[in-house]
C-alpha cells in the first residue's frame, strides 16, 4: 500500500526532474574539483536514485549509494527549513521552499525505506 497520493509523488517526481535540470546546468560551470562541483554531482546522483526508488525503477544501488543519498536530501531539507525562516508566509518564496521540503521529505522515506 502507498503511503502518498498520486497528486504527492506526481509533485515530487515533477520537483526532483526539475531540481535534476537545474543542477545539471549548473555544473558545466563548476570548477571540476570545488566543493561546489562536488556538492553538485552527488546531489545530481542522490536525486536519480530518488527519483528511481520513487518510480519502483528496478535499481541495484549499494547501502553506500543509498547513505549518501540520504545525505544529500537530508541537506537539501534542511537549508529550505533554513531559507524558510526568513520567507513571508503565503510569499512565492515561501510556496516553493514549502514544496522542496515535502518533495524531497517524500524522496528522503523511499530511501529510507529501501535501506532497510
Amino acid at each position: 500500500m502507498n503511503k502518498y497520493t498520486d497528486k504527492q509523488i506526481e509533485d515530487t517526481l515533477n520537483l526532483i526532474d526539475s531540481t535534476i535540470l537545474n543542477c545539471e546546468k549548473i555544473q558545466p560551470k563548476l570548477k571540476e574539483g570545488t566543493p561546489q562541483f562536488s556538492l553538485t554531482r552527488n546531489r545530481i546522483k542522490a536525486l536519480y536514485i530518488s527519483k528511481a526508488l520513487v518510480t519502483n525503477q528496478e535499481h541495484n544501488f549499494t547501502q553506500e549509494e543509498l547513505l549518501k543519498s540520504v545525505d544529500q536530501v537530508t541537506s537539501i531539507i534542511r537549508k529550505s527549513e533554513k531559507a524558510m525562516i526568513n520567507a513571508k508566509e503565503g510569499t512565492g518564496t515561501y510556496t516553493r521552499l514549502k514544496k522542496i521540503i515535502d518533495a524531497m521529505t517524500i524522496a528522503l522515506s523511499y530511501i529510507q525505506d529501501a535501506i532497510k
